[in-house]
């Protein structure tokens, strides 16, 4: 038959194992949020960058355009010898 020192020991053993369990589960859940908010703001980073990548494209091609522009006034005006 167990003691009442024992009962005691098995008991606040009991509630300690009972408070790390609901503070490891709460730890969790915060961590899992702030994964959650991390990841929707890479992923808006990563569409931003996306966007102002496919902006450079179109001015690059506007620039490329314009240097072939160039090319062909500055060659179609010289002398022919």
């Amino acid at each position: 038959m167990p003691t009442a020192d024992l009962l005691t020991i098995l008991g606040s053993m009991l509630a300690i194992g009972v408070a790390l369990a609901g503070l490891i589960l709460a730890t969790q859940r915060s961590m899992r949020a702030e994964i959650g908010e991390l990841r929707r703001e890479v992923r808006e980073d990563i569409q931003n960058l996306h966007n102002e990548i496919s902006s450079l494209r179109e001015r690059m091609a506007k620039l490329e355009g314009l240097l072939e522009g160039l090319r062909e006034a500055i060659t179609a005006r010289q002398p022919a010898a």
